[in-house]
């Protein structure tokens, strides 16, 4: 791990668990991730499923709704008891045309196969939800920071049967998850 990223103080606590209650976040995109937290605090995580179309690749709608129901139904949170949080990607000129469309058709994706699916949810910015979940963390890559935060959190969360790419937005979807049980009733 790079020696820039150093916790200054340890992570606050988690607040209490509400009964029955579920937390998932969702990193956007077609290399993100999707985790749940329980109210007993487990923590259930996967990477976004999408179709290799040849040319292009596309979040499954079918895939991803699925996923999203098994860890609801493994959660054991009835579905008015889940806060669904993705992250809505930031519109960034430097990131050209083409990833700021690719962006805007991710979260337009969430958006509806939240709603349609009845799941409640809102959407974050990515300094929303960084600010609160690495307080008193210092260094300047947000990949790097999510993975300390997850390893303190929950330290027997083993994600070693993914790849870089993968344990990077599954990080991502826990510190979502996490800033939706912080922040969120």
């Amino acid at each position: 791990m790079n020696t820039s990223t150093l916790i200054l103080e340890p992570p606050g606590l988690l607040p209490p668990p509400a009964a029955g209650k579920a937390w998932i976040g969702i990193d956007n995109g077609k290399t993100g991730g999707i985790a749940c937290i329980t109210s007993a605090g487990e923590v259930l995580c996967d990477p976004v499923l999408f179709q290799d179309l040849g040319k292009e690749k596309l979040l499954d709608i079918d895939g991803n709704l699925a996923l999203l129901r098994r860890m609801i139904a493994a959660a054991g949170s009835p579905t008015q008891q889940v806060m669904v949080v993705f992250e809505q990607a930031q519109i960034t000129p430097k990131f050209g045309y083409k990833n700021c469309y690719t962006n805007g058709r991710h979260n337009e994706f969430w958006r509806v196969v939240l709603t349609m699916a009845r799941i409640p949810f809102k959407w974050v910015n990515p300094r929303q939800w960084q600010k609160p979940v690495f307080a008193g963390i210092r260094g300047d890559d947000t990949k790097e920071m999510a993975d300390l935060v997850r390893r303190q959190q929950f330290p027997t969360l083993d994600l070693s049967g993914y790849t870089q790419i993968q344990t990077g937005g599954i990080n991502d979807a826990v510190c979502i998850a996490l800033f939706a049980r912080q922040t969120l009733p």
